[in-house]
């Protein structure tokens, strides 16, 4: 093994040592964030919950069973002995239950990807009826597990249509928030600097501080986690890093108008509406004049017509177009 090798299956040994003092709550908070801000301990903190996130999804079966209940005991011995060889040992055997006899269990169940290109939209119906509709350039994670539905939103905008399983929790991950429900219909939008969860109808709970970056802060800070929010049928919920979450009344022709094809602005700045047609466009519109930037613009406009969209900026507003250098089209004051 070189010494690559060798680092890296220190910093799991590491990984795995903190995540049993976690467990315990026996820990030090100030240094464990200072361990977990290493970028290379991060990614082995990550490999060692997601293998301890295996054991869990095997904690039905009889081999597995048995392989942990060992591998515990065998870690419970290693810290009475204080040997620093055992220990090891034993948080290895704990890693390779996860790691590599949960491999063939990960393969069955591995996440789904789906994807959409600019200008293109995209309905995914999943195993259990439930469908998500992708806005364009979206991304979503799909995994299911016997007690648990698990999607992430990594990028884009997307609505969930959830069929009713009280059993099996629906949940989707957007950047900090995470949404739970069991039959209900709602829409998340991570293409501006807030999260934006819209419930169409039923009910659904979102809870903040679920990313890594989130987790370390509050190790620091030692800050109370925020509370959840339950939302109700036509309510929309903001939210943004180191912020208290805003819910209002949706407006939800223009929350839901890019379902069918359609953006509706009503008084937003020119660099919002810009920047949200710029997702449908083949070639980008580009603020040359930062003057603009403090216009705003009310409308409606099909999805994809960006030509349509310009003859209506330039006739109502001080705007005048031009093409830049890379063939962008240029907006400029008049």
């Amino acid at each position: 093994m070189n010494a690559e090798a060798r680092a890296a299956a220190e910093r799991l040994l590491q990984a795995a040592s903190w995540y049993m003092k976690v467990q315990s709550g026996e820990m030090d908070r100030a240094a464990f964030a200072a361990w977990l801000a290493d970028p290379q301990n991060a990614d082995a903190w990550a490999r060692a919950n997601r293998a301890m996130g295996v054991i869990a999804d095997h904690a039905g079966g009889r081999a597995m069973a048995g392989f942990r209940r060992a591998a515990l005991e065998d870690m419970q011995q290693a810290g009475r002995r204080r040997s620093s060889l055992r220990w090891k040992m034993a948080i290895a055997a704990m890693l390779l239950a996860g790691l590599l006899g949960g491999g063939a269990y990960y393969r069955l169940t591995a996440p789904d990807d789906y994807r959409t290109a600019f200008h293109e939209r995209r309905v995914v119906t999943l195993a259990d009826g439930s469908r998500i509709a992708l806005d364009s350039d979206s991304e979503a994670t799909v995994r299911y597990t016997k007690g648990a539905r698990n999607i992430r939103l990594v990028k884009g905008q997307a609505r969930f249509d959830v069929a009713h399983d009280a059993s099996r929790p629906f949940s989707v991950s957007a950047r900090d928030e995470k949404i739970v429900a069991t039959g209900t219909a709602f829409n998340v939008d991570i293409t501006q600097p807030r999260t934006l969860v819209t419930l169409i109808e039923g009910h659904v709970v979102v809870s903040g501080g679920n990313s890594l970056r989130s987790f370390v802060s509050g190790l620091v800070s030692a800050s109370p986690r925020r509370r959840p929010v339950a939302l109700h049928a036509g309510q929309q919920l903001a939210a943004a890093p180191d912020l208290a979450p805003v819910v209002s009344t949706a407006d939800m022709r223009a929350a839901l108008a890019w379902t069918s094809g359609q953006l509706i602005f009503d008084n937003q700045p020119l660099p919002d509406v810009v920047a949200r047609v710029n997702r449908y466009a083949r070639r980008p519109v580009v603020i040359a004049d930062p003057r603009l930037e403090q216009l705003r613009i009310s409308g409606s406009f099909n999805t994809g017509d960006v030509a349509g969209f310009l003859d209506i900026v330039t006739h109502y507003l001080p705007v005048e177009r031009t093409t830049d250098a890379d063939g962008n089209i240029a907006l400029r004051e008049k």
